[in-house]
């Protein structure tokens, strides 16, 4: 339903309820469940859409309907002439139907757009207001994947729209340079350095990290796996020998002698090789028989076996990571492999390196950053790819803001919301909170507000209370009236949890000011991502897949085609539809992804084409460059406002027009909702009317001159709105195609 529309149809229910006495709930109901129907008109003469009113009047006689629709039309005509631009509402045989003003709309759009009017009634939507938006902050052990690419994008492109509202916006990504991850992957590399292996100049950093962080996860995972094994192996041993001669004897009730067998045999072999078949064997067998018994001892029995089942199809999970990265990376596995022979130790040493970083170790630190610096230039590298910068990197182990963590705990004991718990960790009672503070208890309703630790029994507090002080920090030192949290939607709890102590510390304010822009995952068809084992999809290999995928296509259409100009071309285009594919989905939903069909989505290749043959009209029309000059081409545009005249439009002209008169609401409602999908859905639905449009209708070579400057006149707004568009969305923009 187009702006028009929408606006005629909002009116009506206080009309019908003005004219025929009707509730206006019952009209809002009617049109709501579709049985007040409103569709286009069969014949453009009639009106450009009608409203059949026959539910209204299904309680009037039928002689009276021709006075009391006129009426209806009268009264509905008097509301919406001016707000709606209704040009004309008549009623005949139970529709209403209107025809709306659209050479009106164009002149008021032509100048509104030509003089630059729309743009600045946007910009002071913002009007200056400072705002942080954080977005990314993903943890430097491995490249981006694209999950972590959805973040990013979704985020930029949410900065994007803020600026063009007039925000002062500020981007920063928050680098855990402190947690576990991190201090893994910094035991793992020392191990690395220590065996004389420096990364290869053929490995972008992110990537080579990212394997020395998986295997390092996976050595480490698989020896606790491996003992955890041997544990449960031995108490099943234990277990089934402990019922071996109770069941051959007959004091088992309900076991069949068969089964007694079976666990005689396993005992028998305690000393040989164990048998995982025979243990199969024993659960079918178990779970027959526990459908016909409740003996405890059976049970217990069964339940062994079964952690046992999934711990040994973790470990082979993570073997299976393990051969495929040490084929990949001999020498990484190598070394690796042979240092670390206890996970005890390893985690040993892992918990004493966050321990000294969170102490302010200047040599632990200053380690740390050592190994995350190319990670993060990996990062930088992967994402200037795609347009996005950021005004600063802020790091974890700031001593601001891990002062301002303990300072942190400390208040919060001082108030009474925390304490000591068993152990020496400090636990924050927000139950407890959320009976004397409303606000606390409006976070967490209906759930409970429960508990959560801020600082464990070592002294080191964890990333929740660090991730407070850095929410201070962007609003005391960044200056922030307004700050956005682009965080998975996993993290909800944690950011409620972070509001909340804001809450109880004072800093209401701050608290009201902060907004989690929530997003959720991407599932990849065929693929369970997992950076601990290696496994992921990256944003560098999207792009290629991009690339190749329209390099492809370019050929088949053009084989005479430049290779220079080609690749470049596809370079912006794989960017474009990277970046639409990573934002195209509601971010409150899962993006589901199949990497296979990469070329198949094409949103940001339509945009673009419509970019390209709205500058072709221009720069034959006029010999102007719209990327050269934008300026030259509006203050030429705005020239045509005279010569438009009323010239009737086509149904294709009227869309455009519709589409452009929605521009500054669908920008409002983007930001309002925290949905930047909805710039790209409006931009494809402009690119594809605009392609329609261009497709029919000649514009330098219209031999009337009425059509010809309306239809350059539509031709200018829509350019001038895909470059806007281009601008939120990050595409480069193609003078050429």
């Amino acid at each position: 339903m187009s702006e028009s529309w929408r606006c005629v149809v909002d009116k009506l229910p206080e009309v019908v309820a003005r004219v025929l006495g009707i509730d206006k709930s019952i009209v809002v109901d009617l049109i709501n469940t579709g049985r007040l129907k409103i569709a286009p008109t069969p014949d453009p003469k009639m009106g450009d859409f009608g409203i059949a009113v026959h539910p209204l009047l299904k309680n009037t006689e039928r002689s009276k309907w021709s006075e009391i629709g006129s009426l209806l039309a009268t009264e509905l005509y008097s509301s919406t002439r001016d707000e709606c631009w209704v040009e004309k509402v008549e009623f005949v045989n139970g529709y209403l139907n209107i025809t709306i003003n659209y050479h009106g709309i164009l002149r008021k759009l032509v100048e509104d757009y030509f003089t630059g009017k729309i743009f600045r009634e946007l910009e002071r939507v913002g009007n200056g207001e400072k705002v942080v938006v954080e977005h990314t902050s993903a943890n430097p052990v491995h490249p981006l994947h694209i999950g972590s690419g959805r973040n990013s994008v979704v985020g930029d492109t949410f900065a994007r729209l803020l600026s063009k509202l007039g925000f002062n916006v500020e981007t920063r990504f928050y680098v855990n340079d402190m947690g576990r991850q991190v201090a893994t992957l910094v035991y793992g590399a020392k191990i690395v350095e220590s065996s004389g292996i420096s990364i290869p100049s053929s490995i972008k950093p992110d990537h080579w990290y990212g394997a020395i962080y998986a295997l390092t996860n996976i050595l480490i995972e698989k020896n606790k796996l491996e003992k955890k094994l041997r544990d449960k192996i031995n108490q099943i041993i234990e277990k089934t020998s402990s019922l071996c001669n109770p069941c051959l004897e007959g004091r088992l009730e309900g076991i069949p002698r068969e089964l007694c067998f079976e666990f005689c045999s396993i005992s028998w072999r305690k000393n040989y090789r164990f048998n995982i078949k025979k243990i199969r064997d024993i659960y079918r067998e178990i779970k027959k028989t526990s459908k016909t018994t409740q003996n405890p001892l059976i049970t217990e029995l069964k339940n062994l076996i079964e952690e046992y089942k999934a711990e040994l199809s973790e470990y082979i999970d993570f073997a299976k990571a393990e051969a495929r990265l040490a084929i990949q990376y001999p020498e990484l596995h190598s070394a690796l492999k042979a240092s670390i022979r206890d996970y005890r130790e390893a985690e040993e040493e892992i918990n004493k390196l966050m321990q000294l970083a969170e102490s302010g170790d200047s040599e632990t630190i200053s380690l740390f950053r050592r190994v995350i610096e190319p990670v993060l230039n990996g990062f930088k590298e992967t994402l200037s790819s795609i347009g996005i910068y950021f005004n600063g990197f802020d790091f974890e182990s700031n001593p601001e803001v891990v002062k301002t963590a303990h300072e942190i705990v400390e208040e919060l004991l001082k108030k009474g919301y925390a304490k000591t718990i068993e152990g020496g960790a400090i636990e924050v009672n927000l139950d407890y909170a959320a009976e004397v503070n409303e606000k606390v208890l409006k976070l967490f309703y209906p759930d409970r507000a429960g508990r959560f630790i801020v600082r464990r029994s070592d002294g080191t507090t964890l990333y929740v209370t660090r991730d407070i002080a850095y929410t201070l920090y962007k609003f005391r030192e960044l200056g922030a009236r307004r700050v956005y949290n682009v965080i998975a939607i996993e993290q909800t709890r944690e950011q409620k949890q972070l509001k909340a102590v804001l809450y109880l510390l004072g800093y209401e304010q701050e608290a009201d000011n902060l907004h989690h822009f929530a997003y959720e995952m991407v599932h990849l068809k065929g693929m369970r991502m997992s950076g601990r084992r290696g496994v992921y999809y990256t944003i560098d290999e999207m792009l290629v897949d991009a690339k190749t995928n329209i390099l492809k296509k370019l050929f088949e259409k053009q084989s005479s085609v430049k290779l220079e100009d080609s690749v470049e071309i596809a370079e912006k285009l794989a960017v474009s539809n990277v970046r639409a594919i990573l934002v195209s989905v509601d971010p409150s939903k899962v993006l589901v992804f199949n990497p296979e069909k990469i070329g198949e989505v094409e949103y940001g290749t339509i945009i673009q084409y419509a970019f390209v043959r709205a500058q072709g009209v221009v720069r034959n029309l006029w010999g102007l460059e719209f990327l050269d000059n934008p300026g030259q081409v509006v203050e030429k545009a705005l020239g045509l406002t005279s010569r438009i005249v009323g010239t009737e439009l086509t149904i294709e002209e009227k869309k455009l027009v519709e589409d452009i008169f929605k521009y500054p609401s669908i920008l409002r409602q983007a930001y309002s909702e925290m949905s930047p999908n909805k710039i790209l859905e409006y931009a494809l639905n402009l690119a594809l009317d605009f392609n329609k449009f261009y497709e029919k209708y000649p514009v330098v070579s219209e031999k009337d001159e009425n059509k010809k400057y309306t239809r350059a006149a539509i031709t200018v707004m829509t350019l001038i709105l895909l470059s806007e568009l281009m601008d939120i969305l990050g595409f480069p923009k193609l003078r050429k195609m």
